[in-house]
């Protein structure tokens, strides 16, 4: 069995040159790990051991380990960070073969996952925008489905982006977006303005909060709210544009590559489980391969999901799930109807312990917003989705991979927790 080298791509704030790098690496059949410099650590353990590159130099180590992660031989593939909402980051292997099947499966889209007679037909872009880096998967999958699209593909550095002045033209386009990034843009001095430009923006990544997909139906975004996974090599269902400016709502019917069914998790209906040609073979544990977790060909999410006529609408995430007065409740749909309000940076509910509820509803929020504000935003809302109390904590924020690390803040709501207000 063939040789294969493991490398290590530190990716820095040129992300094209990134690219560069990891194309060449790739070509020569390596394994290729992407990360963040603070990340540099654990995901060298997690390869163990490989060669170092960063800024367009290459640094050997050790002995780089050339034994080969798959059994079908030597092939290109990359290792990228997946989870990180409990602290404990996952490097999740993808095989070349896999992400570039699943950019193809974009081919035709969204003619391809439309039902017939909707009157839908494939965009036809000018190219794709790319303001994510390299080391997401979300940011990894746009130069390949140039690539299969046929068209231009360019990154967006932050600093572009995020001034004004810089914001190029690109009329006609498609967009690669998170949550976070629209809300800012939304927010900033000709955001919106620039964001019409787009034939497609593709939000993925988290949650899309109801105010925020409304705030973008009213500025006539072509918004395409879509649902994937790093384990999933990205986008596995995406809403088509003039579906999310007619108003329906959720994340669109599967690509063509991707089943989808919901099922019952330990007595709670709607878990999400996918099935696909391209999952990941596995993670990377101290250069160890630890594959996927299957039954008969399917994966499991811990989402939570229901599938309509429009497509997927996911609930929440099943280990996030709180039982309050003997319902379950899924704190992101409370979260998700609370983003929006005057004076709210940022909010978290967690279940806290208690003899009456099993778990009470605790909401921490951050920002100027008065707690009878919040409430009536939840009053129309059943008894046990209604917090029964909330706690200003000007330090509430998520980790550096952009997730809540709900135990923690459980931890601070309960007054464990090293974490003060």
């Amino acid at each position: 069995m063939a040789l294969q080298e493991r490398h290590l791509l530190i990716c820095g704030p040129e992300p094209a040159a990134d690219w560069q790098c990891l194309h060449t690496l790739l070509v020569s059949a390596a394994v290729v790990g992407l990360c963040r410099p603070e990340e540099e650590a654990v995901l060298r353990e997690a390869l163990s051991p490989g060669w170092r590159h960063q800024g367009g130099r290459a640094e050997r180590l050790c002995h780089g380990d050339t034994r080969p992660l798959l059994s079908t031989g030597a092939q290109g593939a990359v290792v990228v960070g997946s989870g990180g909402s409990r602290g404990q980051r996952r490097w999740c292997l993808q095989p070349l073969d896999h992400l570039q099947w699943a950019a193809q499966a974009l081919v035709g889209w969204p003619g391809g996952v439309c039902s017939p007679g909707r009157g839908t037909l494939p965009l036809d872009l000018a190219g794709l925008a790319n303001p994510l880096p390299l080391h997401h998967v979300s940011g990894l999958m746009p130069p390949l489905r140039s690539q299969a699209l046929g068209i231009p593909h360019r990154f967006l550095p932050r600093r572009q982006w995020r001034d004004r002045t810089q914001r190029p033209s690109l009329r006609g386009w498609g967009l690669v977006l998170v949550p976070s990034q629209l809300q800012w843009l939304m927010g900033a001095t000709g955001g919106v303005d620039w964001l019409r430009q787009f034939s497609c923006c593709w939000v993925g990544g988290a949650p899309l909060a109801p105010a925020l997909r409304q705030r973008a139906r009213c500025s006539g975004l072509n918004l395409s709210p879509c649902y994937g996974s790093t384990e999933t090599s990205a986008m596995v269902t995406a809403l088509a544009p003039q579906q999310f400016l007619a108003g329906a709502e959720g994340y669109g019917l599967p690509l063509p590559h991707v089943a989808l069914r919901s099922v019952s998790v330990s007595g709670v209906p709607g878990g999400l489980e996918i099935r696909t040609p391209v999952l990941t073979p596995g993670f990377l544990v101290e250069g160890h391969l630890l594959p996927l977790p299957l039954e008969n060909g399917w994966w499991r999410t811990t989402d939570s999901a229901r599938l309509e006529p429009h497509g997927l609408q996911v609930l929440g995430r099943l280990d996030e799930a709180i039982n309050s007065g003997g319902e379950t409740v899924f704190p992101e749909e409370i979260e998700a109807g609370l983003v929006g309000l005057d004076g709210l940076e940022a909010v978290l509910v967690v279940g806290v312990e208690d003899v009456h509820w099993g778990q009470r509803l605790v909401a921490l929020y951050r920002g100027t917003v008065a707690v009878a504000v919040l409430e009536k935003a939840v009053s129309g809302r059943p008894p046990a989705q209604r917090p029964k109390q909330w706690l200003r904590c000007p330090r509430l924020a998520p980790n550096a991979q952009g997730k809540w690390e709900r135990r923690r803040w459980r931890a601070w709501a309960e007054g464990n927790g090293p974490y003060g207000s």
